[in-house]
């Protein structure tokens, strides 16, 4: 075949459709005046190249491991697509695929392994796909052969590989085959890339060979052609030309990525279609031929025309006219057909991944996988050790996924384990096992080399791995090759000729990923069940896992410095393996632009020092918290970057230690950290605005809230708006807001006169104003919050996302808080983060002004403060240590012992009962009421003291006693239980109610502690805090009390004395007090 190779310079296509269906045709090529009649140029047409690669088992707009719809991939939307593309041009389409279908995610899983249906899914979407050709990727293997041939067995459309053979050298698979488009013969050539030999060696050996790519393809374009096709189209699962993960040399194979060589090297080809490397390209020309590479998993559809005339018989390509291009499938509908050859097993395997195996009762943190030891990697490497009986594990971080709190299923298994990999254990020598460690150290660059960056950008993450069993360093700032400065086993310094076993998995044992050192180790031990099977084996035989059953911290990166510069470029515009990106979508950013950096905290409640988590994980603590934000800034490295730091609100009301000093040592501390400015939390106004006034006197940072308002709804003059600071030569805006619920969240009647109004509209008209005063950056810190879901970035609902929503102006970062939640999500274009409370996590997030108005605006992250991973700062520590030790003695001083940890876990808990009980003694009362927005922490197992009672209820409310007559007492509790959700517990009654019921009708039975019903005619005492009392948590009376008693009891101390009148440890009231008898359930 004859192509064109005269350029246009051509534009870029404004609607693909059109492009592809309008495409004018070239004009007939007039011929010279020759003695020979000169062939004629006439019957011209274009056609359409359609194409997807690596899907992976992304059939369905679903994401398995996060059970949640996924609205960026899957071929259900790829289909509508293609739909479309197919109704703009008639006849002229060809639909093919680069390879790596049957493997990737639970559905290929669970389609291979766990389904009793012999129909493969993949390829039953395809044939109603009506695909013309797929080309055979690495992973077709990862299942073996006889599934691969099965697949193929069941297609409509031919898989295709010209470099695959058995072992008698014949071809293994079909190397091309010929489809015909509006009267053109079009030959399909396809090949894999040879590094199956090693990653999937052992299902490979014995039953067929792969060869070089670029010496096959030519052959098999030479056979298309003599077949009678007019023109060749290349699809091959090969990258571009990205080197090899193994050595070529000792695995004595051909390079992996030849894409570009087939185009440049193997003439006359219409077009290269690749795959493999899970990047994409819109199209670019390669010598003389256009290469095209969809983005993976189903997430874009790549096209290209291929404009023929044909000239005395033979079909030319106009390359002036050729276009090419992408179309994400993100927003497209799933198509219906698809969907419907998809349903079954999309059923059957979100059943297998959500069913509940086991618990865990405290977070695994993942984001830090590949700078420190963490516990979520070792519970990995310890079970493959055990399983193996090995003296050493090695494993990769393959994500940055980790473990929530709560049920454990094997979908959150699949999320830290996403490989079908299986068990091996081979025997090294302790050179194998240096060098082994030097190739993992490759994934960084060499410290302070400015010629280098930080993370190797040609090394992926997965080929990252983590030994567990030996105690070693890496040091960042030597040369690649020699950075294992320290390595010992059981105490003992490594020798070259020591000798060990390790556990490893079976990618790995074949050397892929570059570590050939070990491809011919001897293998000691073998198994069948994949990894993430013994580790679904090892949640469900536990029940409860726990950090301490596996973490023991043996390896760490030098200098210091390099952990912070090395998590940061491990983020910045990097994704998972999933492709999920937390806060704002991740964009090239510019290489020399300068950006701020916005570091914050949120909801401190004076939580000076660290307290241990509910398996005894020690966070936060403010020393440890300062260490956070100084390796968050130190990531940001000046002139270019400048750090801001800020705070979402709730700074003090919390603790003994600030309490009992009404938050002075927090003002001193933020100082110290350099906050620079502050929303004006709830909490704050707790102590009254004389005490809240004189805090902010005292801090040099702004503490704001611009929708404060006084009763005849003008601005309030202590309380700033907003100022105006300067970062990296840029001038930022600062916004701070209180929530609206402050009213019902503080003492009403020390707000009294204050009014907190729509935030919205606040924001709006002072975004304008300081624009207006030369602000470049506006940023708003909100003392309002949100709940997500487990991941802080989906399904976030509340008042900063209404915010968010309804402001007409953008902003370009919200920092909130007053939920205690993980946020980290984008809403309207504009990324919003919150780092939980009490110094647990910290958030930043990297503003680049030159792209402000996109919705990829910024990179945000939230990280754990963990204590056993940093090191306290020592002049707040010192602070710290003052200010707790004013208050250790009275806070030292031994209450009670409690028999069994009490946790605040949904809405009806022992810890709520205990309260109210507490508060009915003291008060002598028939009834107590407890809201449960004022019991602030969880009450642990053993012996506590007056510190531990207080932080569970640190707001000093007293305690008032009301005389009501039964109706009234029904009444409110009538509203109690008609709320949406139950806030309230309560002592000395039993309320059924029916919340299937209108409003003020539900309750079935309300009765006394003995048995007796209440009766309406009849007169009851009833307690309950002074913060209720006068509307908090919307929990006032509403009734006319026949007598009001002020007690001046405080709170905290009516439940120490109740504490110390009981004997013997304290058992947990667990008995449900308020039943929803229509859900069945306690609430």
């Amino acid at each position: 075949m004859r192509r064109t190779l005269r350029r246009g310079t051509g534009v870029a296509f404004a609607a693909v459709l059109a492009a592809c269906s309008t495409a004018p045709a070239p004009a007939p090529v007039t011929p010279a005046p020759t003695a020979a009649t000169a062939p004629v140029c006439s019957d011209t047409t274009s056609l359409v190249i359609a194409t997807t690669t690596d899907v992976h088992g992304r059939l369905r707009g679903w994401d398995y491991e996060l059970n949640r719809p996924d609205s960026a991939r899957g071929l259900t939307r790829a289909a509508t697509v293609i739909d479309s593309i197919r109704s703009a041009n008639p006849g002229r389409v060809v639909l093919l695929d680069a390879g790596d279908l049957l493997q990737g995610n639970m559905l290929a899983y669970v389609a291979a392994r766990v389904s009793s249906d012999t129909n493969i899914p993949v390829v039953a979407a395809m044939n109603v796909m009506r695909y013309d050709a797929a080309t055979i990727g690495n992973h077709e293997y990862n299942y073996g052969v006889p599934y691969l041939d099965r697949a193929v067995a069941q297609a409509s459309f031919p898989f295709l590989s010209a470099n695959t053979y058995r072992m008698d050298g014949s071809h293994a698979y079909r190397p091309f085959t010929i489809v015909e488009r509006a009267g053109v013969r079009i030959g399909i050539v396809g090949a894999t890339t040879p590094g199956v030999m090693i990653w999937d060696r052992d299902n490979v050996a014995g039953r067929v060979r792969l060869g070089d790519i670029v010496p096959a393809v030519r052959a098999a374009a030479d056979s298309a052609r003599l077949a009678g096709a007019e023109i060749v189209v290349v699809t091959v699962h090969s990258g571009l030309d990205e080197p090899s993960s193994y050595d070529t040399v000792a695995a004595g194979l051909p390079s992996e990525n030849v894409a570009a060589r087939v185009a440049r090297e193997v003439s006359g080809l219409a077009l290269v279609v690749y795959g493999h490397s899970h990047k994409q390209n819109a199209g670019q020309m390669i010598g003389a031929t256009r290469v095209i590479q969809a983005k993976n998993w189903a997430g874009s559809v790549a096209w290209a025309t291929l404009p023929l005339v044909r000239c005395g018989g033979v079909a030319t390509i106009d390359v002036a006219a050729e276009r090419s291009g992408l179309i994400p499938v993100s927003r497209h509908a799933e198509q219906a057909d698809v969907r419907a050859a998809t349903d079954a097993i999309h059923r059957k395997t979100v059943e297998y991944v959500t069913a509940p195996l086991g618990s865990t009762p405290v977070a695994w943190n993942g984001d830090s996988v590949r700078v420190r030891d963490t516990p979520v990697i070792d519970f990995v490497l310890e079970v493959m050790r055990a399983e193996a009986k090995a003296d050493l594990a090695a494993g990769s971080a393959f994500t940055f996924a980790g473990l929530d709190s709560g049920d454990i299923s094997i979908a959150d298994l699949a999320r830290i384990y996403p490989y079908d990999n299986t068990l091996r254990a081979v025997k090294i020598s302790g050179a194998q096992l240096r060098s082994y460690l030097e190739q993992a150290a490759r994934y960084y660059g060499t410290l302070g080399d400015t010629t280098q960056p930080v993370i190797d950008p040609n090394i992926p993450g997965y080929n990252f791995d983590i030994v567990a069993g030996a105690d070693y360093v890496l040091d960042l700032s030597r040369p690649k090759g020699s950075r294992v400065t320290t390595l010992r086993v059981k105490g003992r310094e490594v020798q070259p000729t020591d000798s060990f076993t390790m556990a490893l998995n079976n990618y790995r044992q074949t050397g892929g990923g570059g570590y050939s050192m070990i491809s011919d180790a001897p293998v000691t031990w073998q198994g069948n069940d994949e990894i993430r099977v013994l580790l679904e084996r090892e949640v469900r035989r536990r029940g409860t896992i726990r950090p301490g059953d596996y973490f023991r911290r043996n390896w760490r990166i030098e200098p210091h410095t390099a952990v912070a510069r090395a998590y940061e470029a491990m983020h910045r515009g990097a994704e998972d393996r999933d492709g999920a990106r937390r806060a704002a979508a991740l964009v090239p950013r510019p290489a020399n632009e300068r950006y701020v950096r916005i570091i914050s905290t949120n909801d401190v409640h004076g939580a000076l020092e660290p307290r241990p988590d509910a398996n005894g994980v020690r966070r936060g603590g403010l020393a440890y918290v300062a260490t956070a934000i100084r390796e968050a800034a130190a990531g940001c490295p000046a002139p270019r970057c400048a750090t801001l730091i800020l705070d979402g609100g709730d700074e003090w009301q919390g603790t003994p230690a600030s309490n009992l000093s009404r938050g002075r040592p927090g003002v001193g501390i933020f100082e110290r950290i350099g906050v620079a400015a502050s929303a004006l939390g709830n909490h704050e106004f707790d102590w009254g605005i004389d005490t809240l006034r004189a805090r902010m006197r005292e801090a040099r940072y702004g503490i704001f809230g611009a929708n404060v308002r006084d009763t005849a709804g003008n601005d309030v003059r202590w309380i700033r708006d907003d100022t105006i600071v300067t970062r990296a030569g840029y001038r930022i805006g600062i916004v701070g807001l209180s929530t609206t619920s402050t009213p019902q969240t503080t003492r009403a009647a020390n707000v009294a006169s204050l009014r907190f109004v729509a935030e919205a509209p606040v924001v709006d008209s002072l975004n304008r104003r300081l624009r207006a005063r030369g602000a470049q950056l506006v940023v708003v810190i909100a003392h309002a919050g949100a709940f997500c879901d487990s991941t802080g970035a989906g399904d976030c609902k509340g008042e900063i996302v209404d915010l968010a929503r309804n402001l007409t102006e953008p902003v370009d970062a919200i920092v909130s808080g007053h939920t205690h939640t993980l946020v980290d999500a984008v809403v309207n274009g504009m990324p919003i983060v919150q780092a939980r409370s009490r110094g647990e996590a910290i958030a930043w997030t990297d503003i680049y002004p030159s792209l402000r108005g996109r919705a990829d605006t910024a990179t945000a992250h939230v990280r754990d403060v963990l204590t056993d991973s940093l090191r306290p700062d020592s002049a707040i520590a010192a602070l710290v240590a003052r200010a707790v030790s004013t208050v250790d003695r009275r806070m030292a001083q031994p209450v009670a012992t409690i028999a069994t940890t009490m946790a605040r876990t949904g809405t009806q808990y022992a810890l709520g009962n205990l309260l109210a009980d507490a508060q009915r003694w003291s008060a002598k009362s028939d009834v107590a009421v407890m809201n449960n927005g004022g019991i602030r922490a969880n009450l642990r197992a053993g012996a506590v003291t007056f510190g531990d009672i207080f932080e569970i209820q640190p707001f000093a409310n007293t305690l008032v006693r009301y005389t009501v007559s039964g109706a009234a007492l029904r009444g409110y509790i009538e509203r109690i239980v008609g709320k949406p959700k139950l806030n309230a517990h309560v002592s000395g009654i039993a309320v059924r109610y029916d919340s299937s019921r209108p409003a003020n009708h539900r309750i079935v039975s309300l009765t006394l502690a003995d048995g007796t019903p209440v009766r309406d005619d009849a007169t009851y005492t009833l307690t309950m805090n002074d913060f209720m009392a006068t509307g908090g948590d919307g929990l006032a009376l509403g009734a006319k009390a026949s007598k009001v008693e002020n007690l001046e009891t405080v709170d905290l101390d009516a439940l120490v004395d109740y504490l110390r009148t009981m004997k013997g440890p304290v058992p947990a009231p667990a008995e449900q007090r308020i039943v929803d008898v229509a859900a069945g359930a306690a609430q």
